[in-house]
């Protein structure tokens, strides 16, 4: 007969978060970047998708009336299981033998054999076991499917360790030779990460050591970065913001890889160093089969709605035009206004910058307005709205000039497979009245528009146009792209048919 013994211990479950985010955006003149939202979302939605082993173990935990205390402020119950099952009530040894489980809240340790101590709370299970939680947002529980040897864990200090591990931890698949459980961090010896759960993985990161401090930042001491079975970038020691502390952008690796016909192959490694808690020095290093390196370095200083950089390097817009700064000083100030859907920003910017043709020392102001989307019927169907001033100074000529601009956007999510966009843009700068081209069209009045259509999860197309209002609405630009989901790694094709180039990025699904 199947046997249930009920032990109550001040068990704290493994809180272990691994998540890192990488966002991805496109300067080009169509304003598809715009829809950069529907991958953000398909990025989410491949986060947070739940396991379904993991389901299963809550619902059937839900099921089971005495997993938690009658009374909330009690600790809940350590639940062993097993078809033969012994405990000594004078000393607190526990054995179970025979499909034991030991579960805790929703956590579940599963084995053949099992050894522990009720009063002090020791687990041993020398042979093979699976643990299994389905995590928690508000305590901070991560989701585990683990497959190890030799596992031991106390339910009152929180530490314990398992052997020859290998399996998920939220979205991410490790491997380790030795990991170590502690209350507030998790040790991976030997061991490796990768969000590509393919049994032999596209990409992943291996380490001599990997220390993870949950929703906070992640360390690796020796770490390799792997595509394929190729090493392309090492790192005696590698940083990273994880979790709820990682900011947006943070791409988790360094190394990005992209192709287009202007500039051919480019190869992009970032690193940054937070030399304070409020600065922090940044180098991207870019390589491009035809320019060579062409890289930026920065150091930048942030306080609440503020922000001062200095950056050195080279810059590319939209519409292939470059410029160097040789620096550059930039300031930027954010803030909403009162309780209003309204936002106001300020920028000043002060360097000098080259094009291979002139060298100027530019100054430039600018403040802008902008409101929080407006609904028209439907949340389906959303207006953002912006104003901006702008003043700019040049040395090369002496030139002053003043800028207004303004721009309403447009999104319409027609069905859960169509989403499209309308843009106006009025700038009273172009490239026909400034020293440089960059960051300006060649006219005035701009009408964008784009739809996106996706096939099935892993195919979506997009065409985007660019109009000149001025002149007719005459055609301007006509990109196509194609998104593809390679289940490792995502695809963006880009063929622009008015310039006839093509673009073609590989964005590592998250590393």
């Amino acid at each position: 007969m199947r046997k249930k013994l009920y032990l109550f211990s001040a068990l704290a479950a493994f809180t272990t978060v691994f998540s890192m985010l990488q966002s991805q955006a496109s300067a080009d003149s169509t304003d598809v970047d715009l829809l950069n939202y529907l991958q953000a979302q398909k990025d989410y939605d491949r986060l947070h998708i739940k396991n379904k082993e993991l389901t299963a173990l809550r619902a059937d935990i839900n099921n089971e009336k005495f997993i938690r205390p009658i009374d909330p402020s009690k600790p809940a119950p350590i639940i062993f299981e097993g078809n033969n099952i012994s405990y000594n009530s004078v000393n607190g040894d526990v054995y179970a033998k025979g499909d034991v489980k030991i579960t805790h809240n929703y956590s579940r340790l599963t084995t053949d054999e099992m050894s522990g101590n009720a009063n002090i709370g020791d687990v041993n299970i020398p042979d093979k076991a699976h643990m299994a939680q389905s995590g928690d947002l508000t305590t901070g529980d991560p989701d585990l499917l683990l497959n190890g040897y030799d596992t031991h864990y106390n339910y009152n200090t929180k530490k314990g360790s398992m052997e020859n591990a290998a399996g998920s931890i939220n979205d991410k698949q490790i491997k380790a030779q030795k990991l170590e459980f502690y209350p507030d961090e998790m040790i991976i010896y030997n061991g490796s990460i990768t969000r590509c759960p393919a049994k032999v993985p596209d990409y992943h990161m291996s380490a001599d050591k990997i220390e993870i401090w949950p929703d906070d930042h992640m360390v690796a001491y020796n770490a390799k970065f792997w595509i394929k079975n190729q090493v392309v970038y090492k790192k005696d020691r590698y940083i990273t913001k994880i979790g709820r502390n990682a900011p947006e952008d943070n791409a988790g690796i360094p190394i990005h890889v992209s192709y287009n016909s202007d500039d051919g192959l480019h190869i992009r490694y970032d690193y940054d160093k937070d030399l304070t808690d409020k600065i922090n020095a940044y180098i991207n290093f870019n390589y491009y089969t035809k320019y060579d390196l062409r890289n930026v370095y920065g150091i930048k200083w942030t306080q609440d709605k503020a922000s001062f950089r200095t950056e050195y390097g080279y810059y590319e817009d939209g519409n292939d035009h470059w410029i160097k700064k040789e620096p550059t000083l930039i300031f930027n100030y954010n803030t909403g206004i009162g309780h209003t859907p309204y936002s106001l920003g300020f920028s000043s910017e002060y360097g000098k910058w080259d094009d291979d043709i002139k060298s100027s020392w530019h100054r430039s102001e600018t403040v802008s307005l902008s409101r929080a989307p407006i609904y028209l019927g439907s949340p389906k169907v959303r207006l953002y709205p912006d104003i901006g001033y702008t003043w700019t100074h040049e040395s090369y000529d002496n030139s002053s000039s003043r800028n207004l601009y303004y721009d309403a956007s447009v999104l319409y999510d027609i069905n859960s497979r169509i989403s499209a966009y309308t843009a106006y843009h009025y700038s009273r700068s172009t490239t026909q009245n400034s020293v440089f081209d960059y960051d300006y069209d060649d006219y005035s009045k701009k009408v964008t528009a784009g739809i996106s259509y996706k096939f099935d999860d892993k195919n979506r197309v997009v065409i985007a146009n660019e109009f000149d209002a001025g002149a007719g609405m005459k055609t301007m630009d006509r990109d196509y792209y194609w998104y593809h989901d390679f289940h490792c790694f995502d695809m963006a094709l880009e063929y622009r048919e008015k310039r006839n180039s093509w673009h073609v990025k590989f964005n590592l699904v998250h590393w």
